[in-house]
């Protein structure tokens, strides 16, 4: 094959692979129009696009090449502090949920000033005892936060009003669902954004060559501290959009291990270093995990995942979107799209 057939048909393939991703974004549109009769369908995608915003926050730090396990950090201690403002001081949910984002990204600074200087396993294992330190307060300051005994009856997100169209957000299956994907599509291009600018450049270079980097004046420190303040503010903002969609938390629940790994195996399966591929793994797993898996095994659905980041690592390390890139089908780097 020539070089012109060659790039001809790589023209041709990424163009049908745009294609694919519109037609996936129009059926993601249209999903309550074609189950209408099935709110837990919709339920069900309601939590997977969480789950994606989750991927796509995981991801800004991953880029840098650290791997992080304490993510739920960030995400109870967003869901708590938008939570008890909203709870207690009768605050707008649409004020304490960026609030609850803050929260999340002032936990970021002390986990950078304790972790931050350690790489590799020894970063991965300190964030994940690190988790510990927000869930114990907060299990244990009654006063404040209720301790085990969790929120309940928390305020839902107040409907938006334009004109004679009202919008029912926390009302109705339809209206969180359109809120959280719209959350999603906002964070997915705030992400390019960041992959795309100076700062995604950075922290390529910073997880390909360190020593490199900081020889050529990358600030290291600085940028990898940028990433885990960004990550953590974003995934803080998930947990206040969570605590206000379910209306009720508790310490073991936002805490827990589900939030801080989850994320990782979204972005490994999918593609760490990609953009889209966090997301795309986390609309496929967890629908597949709960309408196919769950019924067959009630006990043991979540082998799931553990099977697929074992088949991930051993035959698709780049993730299967970062194996499309690799295969020429579409290449999407963090400074460029081919």
């Amino acid at each position: 094959m020539s070089k012109a057939e060659a790039r001809n048909q790589r023209v041709k393939q990424f163009h049908l692979t745009k294609v694919a991703l519109g037609l996936g974004l129009v059926l993601l549109l249209l999903l309550p129009v074609l189950s209408q009769y099935s709110d837990y369908v919709l339920q069900v995608f309601t939590h997977a696009l969480l789950l994606a915003t989750l991927a796509l926050a995981w991801n800004i730090l991953s880029v840098s090449g650290s791997i992080s396990l304490g993510h739920a950090a960030f995400f109870g201690v967003g869901a708590y502090g938008s939570a008890l403002l909203s709870l207690d001081l009768g605050v707008s949910p649409w004020v304490t949920i960026p609030l609850g984002g803050l929260l999340a990204a002032v936990v970021a600074i002390i986990m950078a000033l304790l972790c931050l200087r350690l790489r590799s396993a020894y970063f991965a294992l300190a964030t994940l005892a690190f988790v510990e330190i927000p869930k114990v307060i907060t299990d244990n300051w009654d006063g404040l936060t209720r301790g085990s005994l969790g929120l309940v009856g928390l305020p839902g997100l107040p409907s938006l009003r334009l004109g004679s169209y009202h919008f029912d957000i926390s009302g109705s299956p339809t209206g969180s669902y359109y809120f959280v994907l719209g959350y999603g599509l906002v964070l997915l291009m705030l992400v390019a954004v960041i992959f795309r600018s100076n700062l995604g450049l950075a922290l390529q270079a910073i997880r390909e060559e360190e020593v490199a980097a900081e020889a050529v004046g990358i600030q290291v420190q600085r940028y990898r501290l940028l990433s885990l303040l960004l990550s953590g503010f974003f995934t803080g903002i998930s947990g206040a959009c969570y605590s206000h969609l379910v209306r009720y938390i508790e310490p073991g629940l936002v805490y827990g291990l589900h939030f801080s790994a989850t994320p990782m195996v979204f972005a490994i399966c999918g593609g760490r270093f990609t953009i889209l591929g966090p997301a795309l793994a986390a609309l496929v797993l967890y629908p597949l995990d709960q309408f196919i898996f769950h019924p067959l095994l009630p006990a043991g659905h979540e082998f799931l995942y553990g099977a697929v980041i074992i088949l991930a690592i051993l035959f698709m390390p780049s993730g299967f979107w970062g194996q499309l890139r690799k295969g020429r089908l579409v290449s999407i780097k963090t400074g460029s799209i081919e």
